[in-house]
């Protein structure tokens, strides 16, 4: 099982853009909901957890260089974030665990494969 496929499936995710997108690397991720603090300590090929819905969680991962944006609580990301999303060619993801839930089962799984 690939890196993405094992983070999807052990996170509970549900991919909403296209699977086009899932060629970017993962290098590590980060957990964090101030998006002047994921400007400042978020590295490219991060893979990122967050509480947010909105389009701007896209500008903030597009400047950065991240691998992919994991929302979660079971929140539904806003239509335009979506589309902003398709066109940054960023994956978003949905999952119905909370951010330490999600944040713990990835610190796991990079744990093995780094």
């Amino acid at each position: 099982m690939n890196l993405w496929a094992e983070i999807m499936d052990r996170l509970q995710l549900t991919l909403r853009t296209k699977p086009r997108a899932l060629k970017r690397p993962i290098r590590s991720a980060y957990c964090g909901d101030l998006l002047s603090d994921v400007l400042a300590h978020a590295n490219p090929g991060d893979l990122w957890i967050t509480i947010h819905r909105h389009r701007n969680i896209v500008a903030v991962a597009a400047l950065v260089k991240l691998s992919g944006i994991i929302i979660t609580g079971g929140r539904t990301p806003d239509p335009d974030t979506l589309e902003t999303a398709e066109r940054e060619c960023i994956p978003l993801f949905t999952t119905p665990l909370d951010n330490f839930q999600a944040a713990g089962k990835i610190y796991a799984i990079l744990s093995d494969y780094f």
